[in-house]
């Protein structure tokens, strides 16, 4: 029984040693110039040790200048950073690490556009159009095309410092109302040149990210992405462009999707549903996984309200996706993986209580569950 989650599989060559990745998390065990951390490296060791087959870590910065007020707040969980040469040997010994330990890890890489605090960035927030910010009443600037080449040339180079730092592979943020995705979706998406209007259109900066990307890490290194396939907000992006969407960019040279949805700003609680306490509540994003293995020739990431062995043992036999992905579960759990392998199937023992994302940008990660609820 459950011999399909611990057979190995590979993304664009990497083999993972079995089906499960630990998603993307903040952790808040960054320095405050990026760097990661003594906390962080025993986190990834000890997830590597647990079997995790591929971590992915927290979202490193791809625009340092304009998020140094973000790292230097006093008291905040801090991001990492991936948009500068001096970064990249500050990972070989973890990196090295996770390796021994049996895992591979990848770096996902981001930029939170329209989403940003504008009092922390000290200008008002860009995107791809001037829509405002539902619940901070922000209106971000939109992007000349000469900002738009150039953020797509610090994301490439980010690729190539990924690389360069030994990651197995890059995954760039394409979810959750941050920049890549303020470009797919039609909602923050109103433009009227060659990066608006047409589903090919508004997939162009994903495309020019991983051309430019492959100039520079060649073509043989995974590149993967965390992307919409649905923002769960009236006049946004749905399943149906989604396809059309995850067909144009694969094309173009992405090799892995990791399927999410809902954006921070508007449909926060459709990100991480609550309250997973059946097994008809789990997979949540299954329709968007089975779409686009429909549809595509890529390897798909199912994340999403995964809590029990025989669920995911279904979604991956039954084809919905090749790997499937945790994060809150092994926040409380991080040994999970490995329970579950010697045998001891009873479900995660996450209650989906949120707590730990309330708290995300303002404390190191852990479970906050058995815990009274605190102002954050």
């Amino acid at each position: 029984m459950l011999s399909i989650l611990f057979e190995p599989s590979s993304i664009k060559g990497v083999q993972v040693k079995n089906r499960f990745v630990r998603s993307a998390t903040l952790e808040g065990m960054a320095t405050a110039d990026g760097r990661p951390t003594q906390s962080l490296k025993e986190l990834y060791f000890r997830l590597a040790e647990a079997e995790v087959g591929l971590i992915v870590t927290s979202a490193a910065l791809v625009d340092g200048d304009a998020y140094k007020k973000r790292r230097y707040v006093e008291g905040r969980a801090y991001d990492l950073a991936m948009d500068e040469d001096r970064y990249v040997e500050d990972w070989k010994e973890l990196i090295d690490g996770v390796h021994a330990r049996g895992a591979k890890i990848a770096m996902q890489i981001v930029h939170t556009g329209r989403q940003e605090n504008p009092k922390i960035r000290g200008s008002s927030p860009i995107a791809p159009s001037a829509v405002p910010v539902t619940n901070k009443e922000v209106v971000p600037r939109a992007m000349t095309v000469p900002e738009i080449e150039e953020m797509v040339e610090r994301f490439a180079q980010s690729c190539r410092r990924v690389m360069e730092a030994g990651f197995d592979a890059v995954q760039l943020h394409g979810g959750h109302g941050y920049l890549i995705s303020n470009f797919i979706s039609p909602y923050t998406n109103v433009r009227t040149d060659k990066y608006g209007g047409s589903t090919e259109n508004r997939a162009r900066f994903i495309t020019e990210i991983a051309t430019r990307g492959r100039d520079l890490v060649g073509e043989d290194y995974p590149l993967m992405i965390k992307m919409n396939c649905d923002d769960f907000i009236e006049g946004g992006l749905v399943k149906e462009e989604a396809v059309g969407v995850a067909e144009i960019i694969t094309d173009a040279g992405i090799d892995c999707i990791e399927v999410t949805g809902g954006t921070v700003s508007d449909s926060q609680l459709r990100i991480a549903v609550p309250g997973i306490n059946k097994e008809e509540k789990e997979a949540y994003f299954q329709p968007y996984a089975q779409a686009l293995k429909r549809q595509g020739s890529v390897p798909v990431i199912l994340v999403g309200g995964l809590r029990t062995p025989s669920v995911i043992e279904k979604m991956l036999e039954d084809g919905v996706c090749d790997f499937v992905s945790l994060s809150r579960p092994l926040i409380r759990e991080p040994e999970l993986v490995r329970r579950w392998k010697q045998g001891s199937l009873e479900k995660a023992e996450c209650i989906s209580c949120n707590k730990c994302g309330l708290y995300m940008f303002d404390r190191p990660l852990r479970c906050y569950a058995e815990e009274p609820l605190e102002d954050a």
